[in-house]
Protein backbone atom coordinates (compact mmCIF):
# COMPACT_ATOMS: atom_id res chain seq x y z
CA UNK A 1 0.00 0.00 0.00
CA UNK A 2 1.41 3.38 -1.00
CA UNK A 3 0.81 6.50 1.07
CA UNK A 4 -0.18 9.78 -0.57
CA UNK A 5 2.71 12.12 -1.47
CA UNK A 6 1.72 14.56 1.29
CA UNK A 7 2.27 11.86 3.94
CA UNK A 8 5.70 11.09 2.50
CA UNK A 9 6.65 14.66 3.35
CA UNK A 10 5.83 14.14 7.03
CA UNK A 11 9.46 14.61 8.20
CA UNK A 12 9.57 18.02 6.48
CA UNK A 13 6.28 19.06 8.08
CA UNK A 14 7.58 17.97 11.49
CA UNK A 15 10.77 19.98 11.01
CA UNK A 16 8.66 23.06 10.26
CA UNK A 17 6.66 22.53 13.45
CA UNK A 18 9.68 22.10 15.72
CA UNK A 19 10.64 25.79 16.06
CA UNK A 20 7.20 26.87 17.34
CA UNK A 21 7.29 24.00 19.83
CA UNK A 22 10.70 25.11 21.08
CA UNK A 23 9.50 28.68 21.51
CA UNK A 24 6.46 27.47 23.46
CA UNK A 25 8.61 25.42 25.82
CA UNK A 26 11.08 28.25 26.32
CA UNK A 27 8.24 30.56 27.29
CA UNK A 28 7.39 28.08 30.06
CA UNK A 29 11.05 27.82 31.03
CA UNK A 30 11.39 31.51 31.87
CA UNK A 31 10.28 30.68 35.39
CA UNK A 32 13.75 29.20 35.92
CA UNK A 33 12.75 25.57 35.42
CA UNK A 34 15.21 24.96 32.57
CA UNK A 35 15.33 25.87 28.90
CA UNK A 36 14.45 23.79 25.89
CA UNK A 37 17.41 22.18 24.11
CA UNK A 38 18.25 21.36 20.50
CA UNK A 39 20.47 18.37 19.70
CA UNK A 40 22.09 17.20 16.45
CA UNK A 41 22.16 13.40 16.22
CA UNK A 42 24.06 10.96 14.04
CA UNK A 43 22.77 7.94 12.20
CA UNK A 44 22.87 4.59 13.99
CA UNK A 45 25.21 1.71 14.64
CA UNK A 46 22.91 -1.29 14.84
CA UNK A 47 23.07 -4.87 16.08
CA UNK A 48 20.15 -6.95 14.82
CA UNK A 49 18.34 -9.47 16.98
CA UNK A 50 18.45 -11.91 14.06
CA UNK A 51 21.95 -11.81 12.61
CA UNK A 52 22.17 -11.84 8.82
CA UNK A 53 24.88 -10.87 6.35
CA UNK A 54 22.34 -8.86 4.36
CA UNK A 55 22.12 -6.23 7.10
CA UNK A 56 24.22 -3.10 7.04
CA UNK A 57 25.21 -2.33 10.63
CA UNK A 58 26.50 1.23 10.04
CA UNK A 59 23.40 3.30 9.29
CA UNK A 60 24.72 6.76 8.44
CA UNK A 61 22.39 9.71 8.74
CA UNK A 62 21.50 12.91 10.52
CA UNK A 63 18.72 13.93 12.84
CA UNK A 64 17.51 16.59 15.24
CA UNK A 65 16.09 16.33 18.73
CA UNK A 66 14.17 19.00 20.57
CA UNK A 67 14.00 18.50 24.35
CA UNK A 68 11.33 20.51 26.11
CA UNK A 69 12.00 22.87 28.96
CA UNK A 70 9.97 23.83 32.00
CA UNK A 71 6.77 21.80 32.26
CA UNK A 72 7.77 19.93 29.07
CA UNK A 73 11.21 18.81 30.27
CA UNK A 74 10.39 15.08 29.96
CA UNK A 75 9.20 15.44 26.36
CA UNK A 76 11.12 15.47 23.11
CA UNK A 77 10.53 15.52 19.35
CA UNK A 78 12.89 13.72 16.99
CA UNK A 79 13.16 13.80 13.19
CA UNK A 80 15.84 12.57 10.86
CA UNK A 81 17.08 10.72 7.81
CA UNK A 82 19.38 7.67 7.68
CA UNK A 83 20.49 4.77 5.47
CA UNK A 84 18.71 1.76 6.95
CA UNK A 85 20.07 -1.75 7.41
CA UNK A 86 18.80 -2.74 3.97
CA UNK A 87 20.85 0.13 2.49
CA UNK A 88 17.77 2.19 1.66
CA UNK A 89 16.93 5.76 2.66
CA UNK A 90 14.65 6.10 5.70
CA UNK A 91 13.01 9.08 7.40
CA UNK A 92 11.59 9.18 10.90
CA UNK A 93 9.50 11.48 13.06
CA UNK A 94 8.90 10.65 16.72
CA UNK A 95 7.54 12.10 19.92
CA UNK A 96 9.28 10.84 23.04
CA UNK A 97 8.66 10.80 26.75
CA UNK A 98 11.70 10.31 28.99
CA UNK A 99 10.26 10.55 32.52
CA UNK A 100 13.00 8.64 34.34
CA UNK A 101 16.20 10.54 35.08
CA UNK A 102 19.17 9.55 37.19
CA UNK A 103 21.83 12.14 37.97
CA UNK A 104 25.24 10.49 37.94
CA UNK A 105 28.65 11.73 39.14
CA UNK A 106 30.71 14.15 37.00
CA UNK A 107 27.64 15.85 35.47
CA UNK A 108 26.42 12.71 33.68
CA UNK A 109 22.70 11.96 33.54
CA UNK A 110 20.85 8.85 32.41
CA UNK A 111 17.33 9.21 30.97
CA UNK A 112 14.88 6.38 30.18
CA UNK A 113 11.60 6.32 28.31
CA UNK A 114 10.16 5.62 24.89
CA UNK A 115 9.15 7.26 21.63
CA UNK A 116 6.28 6.70 19.23
CA UNK A 117 6.19 7.87 15.65
CA UNK A 118 6.59 6.78 12.05
CA UNK A 119 9.44 5.58 9.82
CA UNK A 120 9.66 4.68 6.14
CA UNK A 121 12.10 3.02 3.74
CA UNK A 122 11.55 -0.66 4.55
CA UNK A 123 10.18 -2.41 1.42
CA UNK A 124 8.52 -5.24 3.36
CA UNK A 125 6.51 -2.80 5.47
CA UNK A 126 3.77 -0.86 3.70
CA UNK A 127 5.73 -1.10 0.43
CA UNK A 128 8.43 1.19 1.83
CA UNK A 129 5.89 3.77 3.05
CA UNK A 130 5.43 5.07 6.57
CA UNK A 131 4.47 2.71 9.38
CA UNK A 132 4.09 3.29 13.14
CA UNK A 133 6.92 2.66 15.60
CA UNK A 134 7.35 2.24 19.34
CA UNK A 135 10.95 2.60 20.49
CA UNK A 136 12.12 2.14 24.12
CA UNK A 137 15.20 4.31 24.74
CA UNK A 138 18.03 5.15 27.14
CA UNK A 139 20.02 8.36 26.81
CA UNK A 140 23.32 9.07 28.57
CA UNK A 141 24.15 12.77 28.54
CA UNK A 142 27.19 14.72 29.65
CA UNK A 143 27.22 18.50 29.25
CA UNK A 144 26.83 18.98 25.45
CA UNK A 145 27.37 15.36 24.37
CA UNK A 146 25.09 12.36 24.48
CA UNK A 147 24.59 8.76 23.49
CA UNK A 148 21.20 7.19 22.76
CA UNK A 149 20.63 3.44 23.00
CA UNK A 150 17.33 2.35 21.48
CA UNK A 151 15.62 -0.99 20.98
CA UNK A 152 13.75 -1.28 17.71
CA UNK A 153 11.27 -4.16 18.11
CA UNK A 154 10.67 -6.61 15.29
CA UNK A 155 7.59 -5.58 13.31
CA UNK A 156 6.10 -7.93 10.74
CA UNK A 157 8.95 -9.13 8.54
CA UNK A 158 11.36 -6.41 9.72
CA UNK A 159 13.89 -7.76 12.23
CA UNK A 160 14.49 -5.81 15.42
CA UNK A 161 17.78 -4.25 16.49
CA UNK A 162 19.62 -2.46 19.24
CA UNK A 163 20.96 0.83 17.91
CA UNK A 164 23.48 3.33 19.24
CA UNK A 165 23.37 7.00 18.25
CA UNK A 166 25.71 9.90 19.09
CA UNK A 167 24.41 13.42 19.64
CA UNK A 168 25.69 16.90 20.38
CA UNK A 169 23.71 19.75 21.94
CA UNK A 170 23.40 22.81 19.72
CA UNK A 171 21.37 25.13 22.01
Amino acid sequence: MQYPPALRLLPLFAALLLPPCAGFAQAHAEGGEGAAQWWLSSGFWSHHTRRADRYQQNNTGIGFEWHGGGHWQDWQLNAGHYRNSRNRPSNYVQAGWMPLCLDLPADFSLHAGASVGVVNGYPRMKGGGYFPTFVPALSLQWQRLGLNLVYIPSVGTVDGAFALQLKARLL
